[in-house]
């Protein structure tokens, strides 16, 4: 997160306190939680991508908006889960920070 996020971080932290832990759809557009939701349904199962969610994307999203966000979810989705089976980390000459930690199951 600390590397994808850099280049946007300004932009993107006044709405990270409602997407943490909880879709805080108070305090995003519609189609905010909607993206957040897309996301994390494909992280934790793209099964869970179902009809209905998918009628709630059509209400918001163009088709072509829709491919888009797939589409970006599923390369930050690949990148995630590469990264953290390899344990990548920045180099010395990265503008991001070194050491970065990778949690562990459980946790």
């Amino acid at each position: 997160m600390t590397v994808r996020l850099a280049p946007v971080s300004e932009q993107v932290a006044p709405k990270e306190p409602h997407i943490k832990g909880h879709i805080d759809t108070d305090k995003l557009s519609s189609r905010e939680a909607l993206a957040v939701e897309l996301s994390l349904r494909m992280s934790s199962d793209p099964h869970m991508v179902d009809d209905d969610f998918f009628a709630k994307l059509k209400d918001e999203y163009s088709e072509e908006e829709i491919v888009e966000l797939v589409f970006g979810a599923a390369v930050y989705n690949f990148g995630n889960k590469f990264n953290i089976t390899m344990r990548v980390d920045t180099g010395a000459d990265s503008p991001y920070p070194t050491g970065l930690q990778y949690k562990r199951l459980g946790e």
